[in-house]
């Protein structure tokens, strides 16, 4: 997500005065490209993909979208559409204005994660339908339907930011495995509270951080002694132990086989 952080993001919708304008549903063809034209001026939009694809420029920013994604645009920006699917791109975008807002921060342009959920596709739909009955009561139902799909968006985007900073602490640990890096490191790395990441590496992945950096030095580990002959001392400084001795103890309570049993049996010759 760019432009906005999750946090901020909750804050804007729950202390801003939206209110629902309208939509549209419609179509380009396949490889059709269309630009030079702007979106709304006073009005922000949600993008929303019903079938194919399209990479949709938003002010130079281009965003791959297709079912499953969001696109959020601001008042008056630069469009540039380029279909890639073999199908038509057929897409509806939800228009709403911001009546008033106690925030400095501009809302702007990005994307949001929200995978085949069948909550979209009903709320979308939905949508689309009580916004082709006249009447007062189906006007109210639409601006109901939109905050729910707001509040939907936004609870995507916090579950996203949430696996973005797991994704982030494993791309760090396969990077320094070597170092002797610690969780409360490898945390404040991502910007994020220790006892916090380890609730959502569990979540994630079903093992806290520290489970899964040592399953990462015992892999590599492994490789190391199943094909070099490096002294085992060595091995575990590689892989970031800086006691031989416990490395052995861990490897060992792993794989039930010492290193050097291990090596015995698997060194490659």
């Amino acid at each position: 997500m760019r432009n906005i952080q999750t946090n901020d993001l909750i804050k804007y919708f729950a202390n801003s005065t939206v209110q629902y304008s309208d939509l549209f549903v419609t179509s380009l063809g396949p490889y059709v490209h269309d630009h030079n034209r702007n979106t709304a001026p006073y009005f922000y939009g949600l993008v929303i993909t019903l079938s194919g694809s399209a990479n949709f420029s938003l002010n130079g920013e281009v965003y791959a979208i297709q079912k499953g994604v969001i696109l959020h645009a601001g008042p008056n920006m630069a469009i540039d559409i380029t279909v890639t699917s073999e199908e038509p791109w057929h897409y509806t975008v939800l228009h709403y204005e911001m009546i008033s807002s106690p925030f400095s921060v501009e809302i702007g342009h990005f994307k949001i994660e929200t995978g085949h959920h069948h909550k979209l596709d009903y709320l979308v739909h939905q949508l689309i339908y009580f916004e082709k009955i006249p009447g007062d009561l189906n006007k109210l139902k639409c601006k109901s339907l939109f905050m729910q799909l707001v509040e939907f968006f936004v609870i995507c985007a916090k579950m996203q930011t949430s696996n973005n900073v797991v994704d982030q602490a494993i791309t760090f640990m396969t990077e320094h495995y070597r170092l002797p890096i610690t969780i409360a490191e490898i945390a404040e790395e991502v910007g994020c509270d220790r006892r916090r990441l380890a609730y959502l590496f569990d979540k994630q992945t079903g093992m806290s951080p520290i489970q899964f950096l040592t399953e990462i030095r015992l892999k590599q580990s492994r490789e190391l002694l199943r094909t070099t002959s490096i002294p085992i001392k060595d091995i575990a400084e590689l892989i970031g132990y800086q006691d031989a001795f416990y490395f052995c103890r861990v490897f060992k309570k792993q794989y039930h086989l010492t290193p050097t049993n291990f090596r015995k049996q698997y060194l490659t010759v």
